[in-house]
């Protein structure tokens, strides 16, 4: 079928409206509603709620109570463009000196939604049975690296915690609550016997772009945050966000 002028035509209109639709949101003003949506793009609110519902169907929106919000596609889009493109493209090195230094396996993720995903992991040299995390691999919200995130994503905590029990909900909370405490977080009970330890890669605004971790058994992973192991991932992370342009 031969596409028409008018066709393509509306077809542009419609990508430029939801161009609108999501510069609508800022750091400031995190939802829009469909009256706002309506009056950005001089169209009628049965109009606007089709544009929106549309939206979210696809997942770059989501509901918000009577509003909507940035959406899981768009948030994954946004933090591989923003965040963690950079950071990727640089960690290995660094990785690589944090496995060695600490004898535990040395990871990076990212955000991509709802949930951390890994995208480097490197294993120490000197060792010769480590634990193995596979690249691409989603992280449950129970990690160490999903606290870390969330402690800077406040707008996103709520929202995903509401749709577990009750029990797990107010653990991780905890453990959010000590990453902003302390900078790190702390999880042994995705695996039987594993310990993983997370901080912050924060880049030049002090965004979170990214989260590493060490990864160990808790025999040999202390909890400890004096430990020389959880300095050396301090200290990566911080070197890491020295890198992006992040100024302590």
């Amino acid at each position: 079928m031969t596409e028409t002028a008018d066709t393509a035509g509306a077809d542009i209109q419609v990508v430029t409206r939801c161009a609108q639709v999501v510069r609508m949101f800022s750091h400031e003003n995190r939802t829009v509603r469909v009256a706002q949506v309506a009056a950005e793009l001089g169209v009628g609110r049965t109009t606007a709620h089709r544009y929106l519902a549309s939206l979210a169907n696809a997942g770059f929106l989501e509901r918000d109570g009577r509003g909507y919000r940035l959406g899981p596609l768009l948030a994954h889009a946004g933090t591989l463009a923003l965040n963690g493109l950079d950071v990727v493209d640089i960690a290995d090195p660094y990785l690589r000196d944090l496995a060695d230094v600490a004898e535990e396996t040395a990871v990076l993720s990212v955000w991509a939604g709802r949930s951390p995903v890994v995208v480097r992991s490197q294993e120490p040299e000197n060792r010769v049975l480590n634990i193995s995390i596979r690249v691409g691999r989603t992280l449950n919200l129970d990690a160490a690296q999903a606290a870390v995130f969330l402690a800077y994503r406040t707008d996103r905590v709520e929202p995903l915690l509401e749709q577990l029990d009750d029990l797990q909900a107010e653990r991780i909370r905890r453990r959010i609550d000590q990453a902003r405490r302390t900078g790190v977080a702390i999880s042994d009970t995705i695996n039987v016997g594993v310990r993983a330890i997370a901080a912050p890669v924060l880049d030049r605004e002090g965004m979170i772009a990214a989260a590493v971790a060490i990864i160990g058994t808790v025999h040999t992973l202390s909890a400890d945050l004096n430990s020389g192991k959880v300095l050396a991932l301090r200290d990566t992370a911080a070197r890491l966000s020295s890198a992006l342009g992040h100024a302590t």
